[in-house]
C-alpha cells in the first residue's frame, strides 16, 4: 500500500464552478462556436462549422488548428481525415496532405478505412505520373495498390470499387515488350487469385470476368487455373452471402467532404442506434469465428479492421470501445489502454470507459494517472451539470452520476492508498452537498464499517447525511438497512420515529413501516410488531393486511407464503385489484387447495405449441380472395359456448 496521495488538481481548476457563458455580440459567430466547443467538446459538427467559417475567411492555418483538435479527440474517425485530405488535394497542398497521410495511416492507432486509403492512392498516382514517370512511376503505384489491398481492402466486404480500379490499372498498362506483357499477365492472375478468395460484394461479377479473361489469355490452360481457384471462390461467395444476411440493415455511409457533413449523417454525442450497435457486434462475433481459416496474425488484423470500422459509426457507444479494448488486451495491454483513452476522449462522461481505464492504471500501480482519469471525467460531468442548470433542466440524474463517480473513486483510492486517501475524497464530497446525492454517504458508511469493523464512525457519517437528506425516503430506507445489518435496535427505533413526519414519498414511507415491522417480527417481539402494524394501517387503510402479513414471513428476502401457497397474490390482476379501494377480491378465487393452480395460472401460454404448428401449415391468406370464415364471430362463439376442462394442461 502506497502513501496517501494528494488529490489531483487538473487544468480546469478542479471543482470550482466553471465560468458562465460569455455574452457575445450577434455578429460574433466565431466566438459563439468556440464557446459551444468548450461546453460540448464531442460535438463534431460544431468544430466543422467553425472550420467552414475560417476557410471562408481564408484563415487556413486557424482552420487546420481546429481540425487538429478534432483529430486529437477523434483519431479513429477517418471521415474527418478524408475530408481534410480531399480539401488539400483539390488545392494541390501536397506537403500538408503527405503530413496528414503519415499521421493518419501510421502509428499505434492508425486508421484503417477504405475511403482514407483511396485518398492515399489518389495522392500517390498524382505524385507519380505514369506517362512522364514510366516504369518507375508504375512500380510505385503498384506498390501503393498492393499496400491498400493488404492493409484494408482484403478485409472490407464492400471493396468492389477498389478491386475494379486495381484491375483497370493493370488493364490499361500498355506493354512495350513480351517480358512486360508476361509480367502484366502474371500480376493480373495473382490479383484475381487474391481477390476471388475474399468475400466481397462484387465477387460473382469478378469471377465471370476472370473466367473470360483466362479464356482470352490461353484457352488451353484456362480450365487448369479456373479449377484451382473455384473451390476458394465458392467458399468466399458462400461466406459473403452469410455476412450479408447477418448485417442486413447495417448503415455504413459517412461523408468524405466538408460540404457533406450534417447532423443527420455524423454521430452525435450521447446518441447511438442500439439496433446498429447490435449489427456491429454481430459482425464482430462472426469475424471472431474465423470462417475464412486465416492464419492467426492475419485473422487478428481482420478483426481489428472491423473494430476500427465499428468505432467510427458507433463513436458514442461505450460498449463498442470497451469490447475493442478487451479484444486488444489479449495481445497488448498498452494498446488496450490507448483504445480506452481514445474512447474516453470521445465520451468524457462515460462511467464504463472511465472505470475500465482507471482499473488499467490501478493494475499498473500508476495512482496519479488513475486519479486524473476520475478527476477529468468528474470535471466534465460538473461542467455539464452547470450548463443544465443555466438552461433550467432537471439535474437530478446528472447529480446522481457525479455522485456515482465519486463513490467509485473513493473505493478505488481505498484499495491503492488506504482509508485516509478515501476519506480525503469524502471530505471533498461533503463540501459539494448541493451537487451530490445521498449515495455518497451510504457508500462511505459501508466503507468505514467494512474497513474498521467499527460501526460508530459509519453511524456518524449516516447521521451527518440526515442533515441534508432527512426528507428522502430512499436515504432513510438505506440508513435503516445498515442499522438492521449491524443490529442497532435503539438507533433503528429512533430513526423510525423521527422519520415518519419528514418523509413525503408515500411508497418510501410504506417501505420504512414494513421494514421496521419485519425487523420487530423477526428480531424483536410480536407486541411491538402489532403496535407498528396498527399504526401503519391507520395511516394506509386501503392496503391489504394479508400483503403485510406475508411480507413479515419472508425468508432471505423471499416471500415464500406467496410463492408456495397464495400464488395468485403475485398476479398483476390481483395487484391491480388491491390498489382499488372500492373493489374486493372475490372470496371464491382465494379458495384453492394445496398443490392446485388457478385456471388463470394454467392459461398463461395463450397459444399452445400445437396451435402454432397448425398455423404454420395452413395456406396463406393471400390465396383466398374472399373471407371464408369470420374470425371475430368464431372467437366470440368459442369464448361464450366452449369451456376448457380443468384437467387440460
Amino acid at each position: 500500500m502506497s502513501e496517501t496521495p494528494e488529490l489531483v488538481k487538473n487544468g480546469s481548476g478542479g471543482f470550482e464552478r466553471p465560468s458562465k457563458r460569455q455574452i457575445r455580440a450577434d455578429d460574433d459567430v466565431r466566438g459563439r462556436l468556440e464557446d459551444s466547443i468548450a461546453e460540448g467538446p464531442s460535438d463534431i459538427c460544431t468544430y466543422l462549422e467553425l472550420v467552414n467559417l475560417m476557410q471562408e475567411q481564408d484563415q487556413l492555418e486557424e482552420a487546420r488548428k481546429v481540425l487538429d483538435q478534432l483529430h486529437e479527440r477523434f483519431p479513429l474517425f477517418a471521415s474527418i481525415w478524408t475530408a481534410e485530405l480531399s480539401y488539400d488535394l483539390e488545392r494541390d497542398e501536397f506537403a500538408h496532405a503527405e503530413s496528414l497521410l503519415t499521421r493518419s495511416l501510421s502509428g499505434p492507432l492508425e486508421n484503417n478505412d477504405l475511403g482514407l486509403w483511396f485518398m492515399y492512392l489518389d495522392f500517390v498516382r498524382r505524385k507519380n505520373n505514369i506517362i512522364t514517370g514510366g516504369e518507375e512511376a508504375r512500380s510505385v503505384v503498384l506498390k501503393a495498390f498492393d499496400a491498400v489491398a493488404t492493409k484494408c481492402a482484403s478485409y472490407e466486404p464492400r471493396s468492389a470499387t477498389f478491386w475494379s480500379e486495381y484491375l483497370s490499372f493493370l488493364e490499361h498498362w500498355k506493354p512495350v515488350s513480351k517480358w512486360e506483357e508476361q509480367q502484366r499477365v502474371d500480376l493480373t492472375r495473382t490479383l484475381y487469385k487474391r481477390m476471388l478468395c475474399i468475400p466481397f460484394e462484387g465477387l460473382e461479377r469478378s469471377w465471370n470476368k476472370y473466367t473470360q479473361w483466362e479464356q482470352e489469355v490461353n484457352s488451353l490452360t484456362a480450365r487448369k487455373f479456373i479449377g484451382e481457384l473455384s473451390g476458394n471462390y465458392m467458399k468466399a461467395r458462400s461466406l459473403y452471402q452469410e455476412w450479408a444476411n447477418i448485417t442486413r440493415g447495417l448503415k455504413r455511409t459517412l461523408p468524405s467532404r466538408f460540404s457533406q457533413f450534417t447532423r443527420q449523417n455524423v454521430p452525435q454525442p450521447g446518441e447511438y442506434d442500439v439496433e446498429q450497435l447490435h449489427l456491429w457486434t454481430t459482425w464482430i462475433k462472426w469475424e471472431l469465428e474465423n470462417k475464412l481459416d486465416l492464419p492467426e496474425v492475419e485473422h487478428a488484423h481482420r478483426v481489428d479492421y472491423v473494430y476500427k470500422q465499428a468505432v467510427q459509426y458507433m463513436l458514442f457507444a461505450p460498449e463498442i470501445w470497451y469490447n475493442y479494448s478487451m479484444h486488444a488486451a489479449i495481445a497488448s495491454s498498452i494498446k488496450a489502454s490507448e483504445i480506452l483513452d481514445q474512447g474516453l476522449a470521445a465520451n468524457p462522461g462515460s462511467c464504463t470507459l472511465a472505470f475500465k481505464l482507471a482499473e488499467h492504471y490501478e493494475i499498473q500501480n500508476d495512482v496519479p494517472q488513475m486519479q486524473l482519469c476520475f478527476e477529468k471525467s468528474i470535471d466534465h460531468l460538473v461542467l455539464e451539470y452547470h450548463i443544465m442548470t443555466d438552461e433550467s433542466q432537471d439535474t437530478y440524474a446528472q447529480r446522481q452520476k457525479i455522485t456515482f463517480f465519486y463513490c467509485i473513486y473513493m473505493n478505488a483510492l481505498k484499495r491503492v492508498s488506504g482509508l485516509s486517501a478515501a476519506r480525503k475524497v469524502f471530505g471533498k464530497c461533503r463540501k459539494l452537498k448541493d451537487l451530490l446525492t445521498h449515495e455518497i454517504y451510504i457508500e462511505n458508511a459501508y466503507l468505514e464499517f467494512h474497513n474498521q469493523n467499527d460501526h460508530k464512525t459509519a453511524c456518524k457519517v449516516l447521521e451527518l447525511g440526515m442533515k441534508y437528506f432527512a426528507n428522502s425516503g430512499e436515504y432513510v430506507n438505506k440508513y435503516l438497512d445498515f442499522l438492521i445489518l449491524i443490529n442497532q435496535d435503539g438507533l433503528i427505533k429512533s430513526l423510525f420515529e423521527s422519520s415518519l413526519d419528514k418523509v413525503v414519498d408515500i411508497d418510501q414511507l410504506q417501505s420504512i413501516y414494513k421494514k421496521v415491522i419485519n425487523y420487530e417480527s423477526k428480531f424483536g417481539n410480536l407486541t411491538n410488531a402489532y403496535s407498528i402494524e396498527n399504526r401503519f394501517f391507520e395511516k394506509f387503510p386501503q392496503l391489504e393486511k394479508i400483503e403485510v402479513f406475508t411480507d413479515r414471513y419472508q425468508v432471505q428476502n423471499n416471500n415464500l407464503v406467496k410463492k408456495l401457497e397464495l400464488t395468485y397474490l403475485s398476479q398483476p390482476e390481483f395487484l391491480t385489484e388491491f390498489s382499488q379501494v372500492d373493489k374486493k377480491r372475490p372470496r371464491d378465487s382465494a379458495i384453492a387447495g394445496e398443490g392446485t393452480k388457478s385456471k388463470k395460472q394454467k392459461s398463461q401460454d395463450f397459444v399452445s405449441d400445437k396451435v402454432i404448428e397448425l398455423l404454420k401449415v395452413l395456406p396463406k391468406r393471400q390465396y383466398f380472395k374472399t373471407a371464408i370464415l369470420d374470425a371475430e364471430r368464431l372467437a366470440r362463439f368459442l369464448s361464450e359456448n366452449v369451456s376448457i376442462p380443468s384437467n387440460v394442461e
